[in-house]
């Protein structure tokens, strides 16, 4: 599993388009505004609210659709 916390990483949604970015921590953030959060392998939003699971750079909803794309800056 990839440690999201040791690097820079951009988050994009399905289509492509910017959300945020992971600046070395465990948040993706668009400006100074907090998005969502890693757990481990757990992908939430910042009130606390299970959004899907990380699978080698995209995350998934419980259901398995695919919401976000993370890749290396």
């Amino acid at each position: 599993m990839i440690d999201y916390s040791k690097g820079r990483y951009l988050v994009k949604n399905v289509a492509g388009q910017l959300v945020g970015q992971i600046d070395n921590d465990e948040y993706v953030r668009n400006g100074l505004s907090l998005l969502y959060r890693i757990d481990g392998a757990e992908f939430y939003s910042c009130d606390g609210t299970l959004i899907g699971f990380l699978d080698g750079g995209r995350v998934r909803s419980s259901a398995g659709e695919l919401l976000f794309h993370i890749h290396s800056e």
